[in-house]
């Protein structure tokens, strides 16, 4: 038997097969037998270093949540004392990017959304001290300091989330509709570079010389401009 599968070894290969298999088949049609063999070791090493299913449940996302703030506590520290948008558009590049390269996270959070049994729990516990914390922050100053509008957060936060993660979980429509590699880090770049494009197009404030100007009722144009007469 190699050392690979002797008790002390292969935690970090059961632990990036478990985040896989839970993403792929969710908590309820995970087994552990399943991730030892996508991991290639034994059942019993797994129990040996996680204890049961739901003990390797609890290591992945911790680690996925632990991913995912050191991602993003780099990205706030990169843009301290940056203005505004500056910092609005290297966190929601920061978001996408990571995504990207970790779109088990996101998959996850569907999958187990969706099903709203137990093992959501944990996940949700995570994601309101992670990254719905983050978000309602950021969101939260943005609008105070008039940087964007006053948008409403409930669906502002779905906007933003489905438009940093829907490409990575449908990896092959992205392939077979548009050619598109999102596992590709120069097309996670791109793409991530749009969103941010698009999303605060859509959010930031309008110009002062805009917000003075009044809005028509709908159904009904602005008032035409009386053709000046010239003088005799």
């Amino acid at each position: 038997m190699s050392t690979r599968h002797l008790a002390g070894s292969g935690r970090a290969e059961i632990l990036a097969a478990a985040t896989r298999e839970f993403a792929d088949q969710g908590y309820a049609g995970a087994t552990t037998a399943g991730i030892a063999r996508r991991a290639g070791v034994t059942q019993p090493l797994v129990h040996h270093h996680f204890g049961s299913k739901q003990g390797l449940w609890e290591a992945v996302l911790e680690a996925l949540f632990q991913e995912f703030h050191q991602v993003m506590s780099r990205a706030m520290s990169e843009v301290e004392g940056a203005d505004r948008i500056t910092r609005l558009e290297h966190l929601l590049r920061t978001t996408v990017r990571f995504n990207g390269s970790r779109p088990e996270l996101s998959r996850l959070i569907h999958t187990e959304s969706s099903s709203g049994e137990a093992a959501y729990e944990a996940l949700f516990t995570m994601l309101r001290s992670g990254p719905l914390s983050i978000f309602q922050r950021e969101l939260s100053a943005a609008v105070e300091d008039g940087t964007i509008r006053p948008v409403d957060p409930r669906f502002a936060y779905f906007a933003i989330i489905g438009a940093s993660t829907q490409p990575f979980t449908e990896p092959e429509t992205a392939r077979r509709l548009w050619g598109l590699d999102v596992k590709d880090e120069h097309v996670i770049s791109q793409y991530a570079d749009f969103v941010v494009d698009q999303l605060l197009r859509g959010l930031l404030a309008a110009p002062a010389s805009s917000r003075s100007r009044p809005t028509p009722a709908p159904g009904k144009r602005p008032a035409a401009r009386k053709p000046r007469h010239k003088r005799g």
